[in-house]
């Protein structure tokens, strides 16, 4: 395992050398896509896997905010005599937002390493640490942009114009969190925690300094199942941002479909809620090896006292990259 540390340990000093910026999407299903928020989570799973993600924001009105990410997760030095059970996993992830029709751009692509450690001989209760490294670039379209009397002559009357957003397009950050897991044939449950160096624009940019912040991130997912084959699942995050402090928490409930063997399938109709700013239903599928997700956020802000109408679709679609051989409870979560 020497050669295991030697690229944790490469790992973590490439990393803190750079200077960190980052920030991770805003989603409503983030129990769904968890190697996004945390990377202690990537490469532990029965196989490994690959996860989606799309979300219009705001739709109703107009085109503001669009937001598509992709992931894959590994095992690494997976060894068959531990019952084909690894200790490392490597996670890749990108994500693009575009703002207004890609008058602002940011692409970020992050890879992240995880290791845990179990808690039991049944190797059902573990402890993960993780790392993870992005590397961000940012662009304007500057032709679509217009304005208006900040121009005279070729100069910016205010320097806090759009224009200053370019100055630092190619950004790295180093991110890092702790997962606990435990599952069983009826329970699944996950709780960790996660932070992520934040490097803002300051209030005024011709100054050219920095607001510099961290974002943190808590989570609890948890699954039961009860009444045979139908389960209860709670999910529960707390997320310190700079833009917004908030808690994301709700419920749902796994309605089972049965086939002709027993994969766990089931159809799950739920609700979460954002405080002070959006009641978001939920339904969703778990079949053979697919997840599928679907959100649609009803705000509770000013904007719908209004003649604004915003609407916020999200859907993901996660799967697995192989056989699904565990005789444990296959969540939504896992």
């Amino acid at each position: 395992m020497k050669h295991c540390y030697k690229i944790l340990l490469l790992f973590i000093f490439l990393n803190g050398v750079s200077i960190s910026y980052a920030q991770t999407p805003f989603m409503s299903q983030p129990f769904v896509a968890t190697n996004y928020f945390n990377p202690a989570t990537v490469g532990f799973g029965t196989n490994n896997q690959f996860q989606s993600f799309y979300r219009n924001q705001f739709s109703g009105v107009g085109d503001p905010f669009k937001t598509i990410g992709i992931g894959v997760d590994f095992a690494l030095f997976k060894n068959e005599e531990k019952d084909g059970y690894n200790n490392l996993g490597l996670g890749i992830q990108a994500v693009s937002e575009r703002v207004l029709n890609g008058i602002l751009q940011t692409n970020e692509v992050t890879l992240s390493l995880a290791n845990r450690v179990f808690l039991n001989k049944n190797k059902t209760s573990y402890f993960s640490i993780g790392i993870s490294s992005t590397y961000i670039s940012r662009n304007v379209d500057r032709s679509a942009l217009t304005f208006g009397d900040q121009y005279n002559s070729g100069r910016l009357f205010n320097s806090s114009s759009l224009e200053t957003i370019g100055n630092f397009p190619n950004k790295f950050s180093t991110n890092g969190g702790v997962m606990y897991s435990f599952v069983s044939p009826d329970i699944f449950i996950q709780t960790g925690a996660s932070t992520f160096y934040i490097n803002r624009s300051a209030d005024n940019p011709s100054y050219g300094n920095a607001k510099q912040s961290f974002q943190f991130i808590t989570t609890l997912n948890f699954e039961h199942r009860l009444f045979d084959d139908n389960s209860f699942l709670i999910h529960a995050d707390y997320q310190n941002r700079v833009e917004a402090e908030f808690v994301y928490v709700g419920a749902a409930v796994g309605l089972p479909i049965y086939a002709m063997d027993d994969l766990q399938n089931k159809f799950y109709v739920g609700c979460f809620y954002r405080t002070k700013d959006a009641v978001v239903p939920y339904v969703g599928l778990l079949y053979n090896k697919y997840k599928l997700g679907l959100t649609y956020d009803i705000y509770q802000n000013n904007m719908t006292m209004s003649n604004l109408h915003p609407q916020t679709i999200e859907f993901n679609l996660s799967t697995y990259l192989g056989r699904n051989i565990s005789k444990n409870l296959k969540s939504i979560f896992n």
